[in-house]
């Protein structure tokens, strides 16, 4: 589809307001903003405090690289760039299985190089084995301590190494990934950026968002096991799902120090044409989760690449503790689990939450003024299953306006901001993917708020005891409808257990009038608000790890906030 074609289809889809911001966003992406915040040119400087640094131990960084009839101009860019890294402890290993037409020009540039740079090694296969086998014959030439993935028409930042290195260095970490930008022919032509956030399980099963620049200890990866043929095509995918399953530390630059070549040869140029790489992502996942001994069966996403959905089994003797904040939530909530297997008490609650439910396995909250899309049990078997892996404690859905668009997918928070606390995805659309394709998938964020929060009891019962005066006998904290209490909740589930998931699979209707106010979020009084500022300063002065913080500036063009 042409560049008019998608305007569009955009102006028939979401109208001309919102089309025309998406276009000038773009516009100002590719042609302003990409440059000027992620130039791939660093200062004299920069260069020389980089160069003179030096670590307490030296490691050799061996990046391992598959060469494939590689155009000469995009091997270049491809060896320059490594040439000039500011750490100078590494080694370039390449893997030649180009076909006779090119295998000459590919070996005699290379050769070329290898006189400037005895670093740089070359082996030529003896035929094209696929991309994991070719990977893993440049993986059996490396002699580094670690090991770095970077594809034969790609780019690295001259600071890649030299950042990987400090986090090494700093905190002994096993596996290292950056953030990415995409470029068409020029690297100052961006395409899109991807600021990703800290690792987190939920959103990684659904898709890989690792990806470039990876970095990884070798004794890591002949624990995990190399790349498998059977995967090409998601074969970082599933090795990534094996190395993280077994890393010690594992570390995300918020930098960009890695910029992906869009060209139709390259699988970053779309995966529609391909959908050999939707399958084997698909088959990762699920190989995944059989050796966690998971039960669970794992879906690709029909439309938007490589996503995808695992549906768990749900023991249908979970006991369910349901919370409505009035008799008319309570109603609709009793009629939607007609013909369900699960079942759950259901209670009218007030302000103050019931204390001892040891006896249940999961506690959901239910707030008037919202409804699910659909009125069937479909919106408690998703909070379910977001929380049947080990990982997650809290869950709530998407939500939507009454004009269908979206009033948030969870928040973030930052120190930056006057407000601290934002919604995620106001106002954007429905059936708008989002950023990266974020509303399609299930993922982690760190704080939950809207229609419906679904808690484990372990994370319920640590919140609850910390909130109630046992001498005096009476509950000390916020209303249990307020966000103050939900985002709460979230901070004690991150505190002592892990993490939290929204999820657009069952997403629910707002049905009573949105504040007009774009960053607010529903709290009873100010002054609970600043006793929970107060409460909770040493994290919303921290760090959101399921936020990237280079979203304070593309946050308001990529259409988050």
């Amino acid at each position: 589809m042409g560049k008019l074609s998608k305007i569009k289809q955009y102006r028939e889809d979401y109208g001309i307001s919102y089309t025309m911001r998406k276009v000038y966003y773009r516009y100002q992406i590719k042609y302003k903003l990409g440059k000027k915040y992620y130039p791939i040119k660093i200062s004299k400087e920069e260069r020389n405090k980089e160069e003179s640094w030096k670590p307490k131990r030296k490691a050799v960084i061996s990046i391992v690289v598959p060469l494939y009839n590689t155009p000469e101009d995009f091997l270049c860019d491809m060896i320059e760039s490594v040439l000039w890294q500011t750490y100078s402890g590494w080694e370039l290993c390449l893997a030649d299985a180009s076909d006779e037409e090119h295998q000459k020009e590919v070996e005699s540039i290379v050769k070329e190089y290898q006189q400037e740079d005895k670093r740089i090694k070359y082996r030529r296969l003896a035929c094209n084995d696929g991309i994991s086998n070719n990977t893993n014959s440049a993986i059996i030439m490396a002699q580094g301590q670690y090991i770095g993935l970077m594809d034969h028409d790609d780019i690295l930042h001259p600071s890649a190494l030299y950042k990987v290195m400090r986090e090494i260095d700093r905190y002994d970490a096993d596996f290292i990934y950056t953030d990415e930008l995409s470029f068409d022919g020029k690297t100052d032509h961006v395409q899109s950026i991807h600021l990703k956030p800290d690792f987190k399980q939920e959103s990684f099963r659904s898709n890989n968002y690792v990806c470039h620049f990876t970095v990884f200890d070798k004794n890591l990866l002949e624990k995990a096991g190399r790349f498998r043929k059977q995967y090409d095509g998601s074969q970082d995918y599933d090795l990534f799902l094996r190395l993280t399953s077994e890393a010690a530390v594992i570390r995300h630059i918020p930098d960009v120090l890695y910029y992906w070549r869009l060209h139709s040869g390259s699988s970053s140029s779309g995966v529609a044409p391909k959908p050999y790489i939707v399958e084997a992502g698909r088959n990762a996942v699920a190989d995944y989760l059989r050796k966690r001994n998971e039960a669970a069966v794992v879906e690709s996403s029909k439309e938007h690449g490589p996503f995808y959905k695992i549906t768990y089994n749900v023991p249908e003797n979970s006991r369910l503790f349901i919370l409505a904040e009035d008799d008319k939530t309570a109603r609709w909530i009793k009629a939607s689990l007609k013909g369900t297997t699960y079942k759950g008490k259901i209670k009218v609650n007030g302000e103050v939450p019931p204390l001892d439910l040891s006896s249940y396995d999961y506690i959901i909250m239910v707030r008037k003024g919202y409804r699910p899309e659909k009125l069937s049990p479909e919106w408690l078997i998703e909070l379910l299953q977001c929380l049947q892996p080990v990982d997650n404690h809290v869950a709530a859905p998407a939500v939507y306006d009454k004009e269908g668009n979206m009033y948030h997918a969870g928040y973030c928070f930052s120190r930056h901001w006057e407000e601290k606390i934002r919604p995620l995805y106001r106002n954007v659309p429905k059936n708008e993917s989002g950023y990266m394709n974020r509303l399609e998938f299930r993922q982690n964020v760190s704080l939950l708020g809207g229609a419906v929060l679904a808690v484990k009891y372990e994370t319920y019962n640590i919140w609850t005891n910390d909130n109630y005066d046992k001498i005096q006998k009476r509950w000390k904290s916020y209303s249990m409808w307020s966000d103050q209490a939900w985002f709460s909740i979230c901070f004690t589930a991150q505190k002592n257990f892990g993490d939290c998931v929204v999820s657009p699979y069952a997403p629910f209707i707002c049905r009573s009038q949105v504040n007009d106010n774009e960053y607010s979020v529903v709290r009873s009084s100010e002054k609970e608000w600043k006793k929970f500022m107060n409460e909770w300063k040493d994290i919303l002065n921290g760090h959101d790890a399921c936020f990237n913080e280079g979203m304070r500036v593309f946050g308001r063009y990529y259409m988050m906030f």
